[in-house]
């Protein structure tokens, strides 16, 4: 059975070896407009392991030696990414090497136990600027058409060039920060933690997260169109403070909808339950 002096052994550990990376995540969560998750990411899985804190201190099944071998390989990984100066594959060997500490503390169950916290830490993982602009393209593209239909739907006189969206009263110039990859992002993480503490079958968390994404496109599509509507009124509405309070106010409206597509899914599967019991009833 560990005790706290063997769990506090493997947490300075940790913190020994992986000093420098997680010093360097935390400034770019605490600096970078896309990870603003980011923040709640670990505050979350905090909560969530001190919740199940017994669990590490009484596990139910005995340490695996598997957790040698997640460490091994977490050790190679963590050589690679010093030899390559790549912070990526530094923070997925600190999450491979707490997954292998679990596994030593607790084996297998306890592993799964505390899973989802583990697999939360990766919303502090800035993307890679390989893959950033591989995402962002196609998330423009898509914004800058649905915004256009919308105009166009609404009356609005519109003219698509690109990314550009010329209207008769301004010109909305729709960049890499308007992709909706931040707020996709963001919300995917709200929605999975929602889901996580607040529905207990696992496919419906799942609908519920998988929602998220044409949600978080759709709300990025009318936060775009809502901006060249506003500018109509007052051009000051569309950039600095006001255009943060519509990206943020575009998050809101993604969750609120992703929550009553969940409230409608609970009252569809309550109503189906209570007419089997019903027709149950009926049969016996």
């Amino acid at each position: 059975m560990p005790s706290s002096v063997h769990l506090s052994f493997l947490a300075l550990l940790l913190l020994a070896c992986y000093y420098p990376m997680l010093w360097m995540t935390g400034k770019i969560i605490v600096t970078s407009d896309d990870m603003a998750h980011g923040f709640f990411a670990p505050l979350v899985a905090l909560y969530i392991v001190w919740d199940k804190r017994r669990m590490l201190f009484q596990p139910s099944s005995q340490p695996s030696l598997w957790g040698l071998a997640f460490l091994s390989l977490a050790a190679c990984l963590a050589v690679f990414s010093t030899l390559a100066a790549s912070s990526t594959f530094s923070r997925i060997a600190f999450l491979i090497s707490l997954a292998g500490c679990l596994l030593l503390v607790g084996g297998w169950q306890t592993f799964r136990q505390f899973l989802f916290p583990l697999s939360l830490l990766i919303f502090t993982f800035p993307i890679p600027d390989v893959l950033y602009g591989q995402l962002t393209q196609p998330l423009l593209l898509l914004a800058t058409q649905l915004s256009e239909n919308i105009y166009e739907f609404l009356g609005f006189s519109v003219i698509r060039e690109g990314n550009i969206i010329r209207l008769t009263h301004m010109t909305l110039s729709v960049v890499e920060a308007c992709s909706g990859l931040r707020s996709l992002i963001t919300l995917i993480f709200f929605c999975l933690v929602y889901s996580w503490f607040f529905e207990s079958r696992n496919w419906v968390r799942a609908v519920v997260v998988l929602f998220s994404v044409p949600t978080a496109i759709a709300v990025n599509a009318l936060r775009i169109t809502a901006t060249g509507v506003l500018g109509k009124y007052n051009v000051a509405w569309t950039v600095g403070t006001y255009h943060e309070s519509l990206g943020w106010a575009a998050v809101c409206l993604g969750f609120l909808i992703v929550f009553l597509a969940h409230t409608l899914i609970r009252r569809v599967l309550l109503a189906a339950s209570l007419r089997a019991s019903a027709l149950s009833g009926m049969v016996l």
